[in-house]
């Protein structure tokens, strides 16, 4: 049975995009000139020609594209002078997702990926706009109908994750290009009121601290803001539908997601908690998945926050690598195991209580500023220090027919686990004191286009070489 998909208009949109801001604009703006003040720029006759030219090549693009489902394989076919076609097995699909915006709502239309392990690092590799109707036909034909277990997440779970998971640095990132293209748009200095109304507000607490300490916090408080709500609007409404083979994730609020994966693509499942989550006892869980869109991580979350047990209890069956088998390995339970945890932070604390002194009386004049930045450093560092005791504590390997590993990562802690075959590489690293005390560093890399590893430190050397010789059969 074959299966053709024409895609729909408002692609012919997407493709000329490229062209956006360096002819569409300009000439959008001379007809909004032409509308006002009736005048009329001398190249808006150009501009009107290649606009004309632009819109129709999209159109003709748009309307030579072809998506083919013919038995076991899909087929996406484009290019209007040359035309190009991929031809994929729906085995070897790692995932596909389809998002739909206000304007595409409106439209009836979705933008639909297809992903596979085979393309391009951190990208999609083919993205086009279908008609709603096709695009569940296509995923019904590539995953089946079944029914599937539905779970449901509270508003508060989503805005856990959105609160845990947001940075300062995420929201100035999304926020600084918005208000720089708003302000280019409507012809006005936003970026320039928004610092000017921001100096206002710190003016407020000046007996307190430093302008430039309140300038700065305030930035990092509207960037942080921006970042939660921008993460609380991707992840609301988020439900997880677990079928026999294949599993979908919808969310969003103003754009919708819907992403569906084979059981059989998802290389590891990762049960993560950070920093603030430590605080609450509570977990995200995520799987990877192989050539997965334009993600660094190529992760998925699943569960957005959630007690660990539960977390396991509920998907232990759907899951089994989840129960872990072969002999448990950890670090040594005393206290110079323990101080060679502390070290690096140990060693940052004085450091800092070094050079702290040392730039107060070098430069008096910004002693409160140096202080304030102190104090931020402190916290981190004993953050950073309670992270690795609880590395310390819960740091350990398994080794079977599953793999399993519990470690920090960066400021969060991790549990990995994956079937021993999707495992591709484990290292084994040793310094100058893991020779005198017979430890060593053991990195686990999962096999995947952007792969997944986590690193356990103090393992006893000799009982991590046995087990890796028993679980992968190796003899010396």
């Amino acid at each position: 049975m074959k299966k053709v998909y024409c895609a729909h208009p408002l692609m012919a949109f997407n493709l000329m995009k490229p062209f956006l801001f360096v002819l569409v604009l300009p000439f959008l703006r001379g007809v909004l000139q032409y509308l006002t003040d009736r005048e009329v720029t001398s190249v808006l006759g150009i501009e009107l020609i290649l606009f004309g030219l632009i819109t129709l090549i999209g159109v003709l693009r748009c309307r030579a594209f072809r998506l083919i489902i013919s038995g076991n394989s899909v087929t996406v076919q484009n290019g209007l002078l040359f035309t190009e076609r991929a031809t994929i097995k729906i085995s070897q699909l790692s995932s596909v997702q389809s998002n739909q915006n206000p304007l595409d709502a409106i439209c009836r239309a979705v933008t639909y990926s297809i992903n596979t392990e085979a393309g391009r690092k951190n990208q999609t590799d083919f993205t086009f706009k279908l008609w709603v109707k096709d695009s569940r036909e296509i995923s019904t034909l590539l995953y089946g109908d079944g029914q599937p277990k539905e779970f449901k997440f509270s508003v508060l779970k989503v805005a856990v994750l959105a609160a845990t998971t947001s940075s300062a640095f995420t929201g100035l990132i999304i926020g600084v290009p918005i208000i720089n293209k708003m302000g280019n748009l409507l012809g006005m200095a936003l970026d320039r009121m928004l610092l000017d109304e921001i100096n206002n507000a710190s003016n407020q607490f000046s007996l307190y601290f430093p302008p430039i300490i309140n300038v700065v916090t305030i930035i990092f408080l509207l960037g942080y803001s921006v970042s939660f709500i921008y993460s609380f609007l991707k992840y609301i409404n988020f439900r997880l539908f677990l079928g026999k083979k294949k599993l979908e994730v919808r969310s969003g609020f103003f754009t919708r997601t819907r992403t569906s994966f084979s059981k059989d693509a998802v290389n590891d499942v990762r049960i993560e908690q950070t920093a603030l989550m430590l605080l609450i006892k509570r977990y995200a869980m995520k799987v990877s998945i192989g050539g997965y869109g334009d993600s660094k991580s190529e992760s998925e979350v699943i569960v957005p926050s959630g007690r660990h047990g539960e977390i396991k209890r509920g998907f232990a069956m759907y899951f089994p690598f989840l129960e872990p088998d072969g002999r448990l390995i950890h670090a040594a339970r005393s206290r110079i195991t323990k101080n060679r945890f502390l070290f690096w932070p140990a060693l940052w604390l004085i450091v800092l209580l070094i050079i702290s002194p040392v730039l107060v009386y070098l430069f008096t004049d910004f002693g409160r500023v140096i202080l304030f930045v102190t104090l931020i450093a402190l916290a981190l560092i004993f953050c950073y220090a309670y992270i690795c005791l609880v590395e310390y504590k819960f740091g350990k390997i398994r080794l079977g027919d599953t793999v399993f590993a519990h470690s920090k990562k960066m400021m969060r802690t991790c549990e990995l686990y994956c079937p021993k075959e999707n495992v591709g590489e484990i290292k084994i690293t040793r310094i100058f004191k893991d020779f005198k005390y017979n430890t060593c560093r053991v990195k686990i890399t999962v096999r995947s286009e952007s792969a997944d590893s986590i690193r356990v430190r103090m393992l006893n050397y000799a009982d991590v070489k046995s087990e890796i010789y028993k679980c992968y059969r190796i003899h010396e």
